[in-house]
């Protein structure tokens, strides 16, 4: 990792974060110059492009034409969020060649059996974390009712889920998975019921509040599963799939639906364990958030160190629940999406969501 205190500026592993607004980035030979607004000399900061993989642009930043470039030309896509972390869209480089892998994913979507099955499990991989969370939360604290009756019924959502057949008929509005959606809201229902509780101290969080988040714990919330799908729509598109076609979410103008679905599973063991960690500790503080009309935001210095810590998260080793060895969470999202396209492709019988214990 290499950090610019206080310039805005973060390369944490492949990742290039750009937070100080009217920063502007030019090509400076085979590295990116990188010169605040009103920045001397000394100011600049200059990143290796080998040593980039993504870029993500929060707010008033310009990347010149040449900078763009060259991006495009390593295959390093950049991702634009408001300043505040709301996605706007992702400049990404041309398809890769494996276009048979794309019309798999294609055949899988307009598949409703098979892609059923890709749905069921994405749910289930969700409700299986979110309740292996609130056990590991629930440890040594045998008088809370709540939580245990959260886990439980978090439990009975995966009886019934297992039981779910195919849709017979996909041409309601909710194109045959009616039943599916309603056990994944209720099982996300019950653990965001009882999630303010794990927190220390005074957060009023009382459930989910997605657009605009009305309280802190909601607003880095958010801006944590932001970042997140734009990192899964980078390892996506690196695979060859298509980022917009999905079989949980329904595709939309320039909605990233199959990132969507594959990062319901990682987003209680990645983001919402970073922000129980980061709250119980001291790291965030109600003091690192800002209030507008009624909507709130972190502060520049609490948004990157939870940057910092996110990064940190999706660098730390798991053993693989599925193939035995030990590698990144961030690696973890790669496995799944490649998993997704063998499926897809025919080269497996099914596909197995990413769970931990």
């Amino acid at each position: 990792m290499i950090e610019v205190p206080g310039r805005g500026i973060e390369i944490h592993m492949a990742t290039l974060y750009l937070t100080e607004q009217y920063t502007t980035v030019r090509l400076e030979g085979e590295t990116l110059r990188i010169q605040p607004s009103g920045g001397r000399g000394g100011d600049v900061v200059r990143v290796p492009l080998n040593k980039v993989e993504q870029v993500m642009v929060l707010g008033e930043v310009t990347l010149t034409t040449s900078a763009l470039h060259a991006l495009m030309e390593r295959r390093i896509p950049v991702h634009y969020l408001t300043a505040w972390g709301q996605s706007q869209g992702a400049l990404v480089a041309d398809w890769g060649k494996n276009s048979g892998v794309r019309l798999a994913q294609y055949a899988l979507c307009r598949d409703p059996a098979r892609g059923f099955a890709v749905a069921r499990e994405c749910v289930a991989g969700k409700l299986l974390n979110m309740r292996t969370l609130l056990l590991r939360y629930a440890r040594g604290r045998d008088d809370d009712t709540a939580l245990q009756e959260a886990a439980q019924t978090i439990k009975r959502c995966l009886r019934e889920l297992v039981r779910l057949e195919p849709p017979a008929d996909t041409s309601d509005r909710m194109h045959g998975l009616g039943p599916l959606l309603g056990l994944e809201g209720g099982g996300s229902a019950a653990y965001y019921g009882v999630l303010g509780g794990l927190f220390k101290g005074e957060w009023h969080f009382v459930g989910r509040v997605k657009r605009p988040p009305t309280d802190p714990v909601n607003a880095v919330l958010s801006f944590g599963y932001t970042l997140l799908t734009n990192q899964v729509v980078s390892l996506i598109h690196a695979i060859g799939l298509d980022p917009g076609l999905g079989v949980l979410h329904q595709p939309g103008f320039g909605k990233p639906a199959l990132a969507l679905d594959l990062v319901e599973m990682f987003r209680p063991i990645i983001v919402d364990s970073v922000v129980l960690t980061m709250i119980n500790t001291g790291q965030l503080s109600p003091g690192d958030f800002v209030e507008e009309l009624g909507a709130y935001r972190l502060r520049d210095n609490a948004r990157r160190s939870f940057i910092e810590k996110l990064e940190a998260r999706l660098n730390e080793q798991v053993q693989h629940p599925l193939f035995g060895y030990r590698v990144s969470y961030r690696r973890c999202i790669e496995l799944q999406g490649r998993l997704f396209a063998k499926y897809a492709q025919g080269e497996i019988a099914r596909y197995v969501p990413f769970t931990v214990r």
